[in-house]
């Protein structure tokens, strides 16, 4: 579940405010109930642990934050790191392993679906593991020049007229459940993995 914009970079542009508009999230919000565990990556954590517990009681913080808050400080939280020394949120936990070996242990466990919630780097490394089932991007309309970006694009030209085969290295195909403007040039995206038939 990432921001998006129009040039492939996983941050969040800055617009002029507009008081009078209305806040929609069409990325979290309709999907609150769905999750019990959020995947997220060194950085994000960092400064997700340091931001979101403070805004349930923050006098600064709007409905959707303290909605979010909510969310978020109850969720199992999955950090995946070599380098974080540790992780003092309420329900988070450190793993040092391999991420598929830790997302095929959760799986065996009942529960409900795993978000991945933060960074580009941790979702390229899920994707070359082939364990991303469903992408939800919020992409907006700005070509910020640079900045992390969301996907990892090898650009050496390995393929013949500009045309990818079925079985180049690497490729991962998706259905599109669905796509929706958002108010400002917003487009909701959501995909679902398509897996070739056996």
């Amino acid at each position: 579940m990432m921001n998006m914009t129009l040039d492939g970079v996983a941050e969040f542009p800055e617009y002029p405010e507009d008081p009078s508009a209305p806040w929609e999230d069409p990325l979290y919000e309709p999907r609150f109930d769905s999750f019990d565990t959020l995947l997220l990556g060194r950085r994000t954590y960092e400064k997700w642990s340091e931001f979101w517990p403070q805004q349930v009681d923050s006098p600064t913080s709007g409905p959707w934050e303290k909605r979010f808050a909510g969310f978020v400080n109850g969720m199992e939280k999955v950090v995946f790191s070599r380098s974080l020394a540790k992780a003092e949120w309420p329900r988070s936990r450190i793993v040092r392993d391999d991420p598929a070996a830790e997302i095929a242990r959760i799986r065996q466990v009942p529960g409900k679906d795993l978000a991945l919630c933060g960074g580009p780097r941790l979702l390229q490394t899920f994707l070359e593991e082939d364990l991303v089932d469903e992408i939800y991007l919020r992409m907006f309309p700005s070509l910020v020049g640079s900045g992390k970006p969301l996907f990892r694009v090898h650009t050496d030209p390995l393929h013949d007229e500009d045309l990818i085969p079925l079985s180049a290295v690497g490729r991962r195909d998706f259905s599109l459940v669905e796509a929706s403007p958002h108010g400002e040039g917003v487009v909701f995206l959501h995909y679902r993995r398509s897996r070739p038939t056996e």
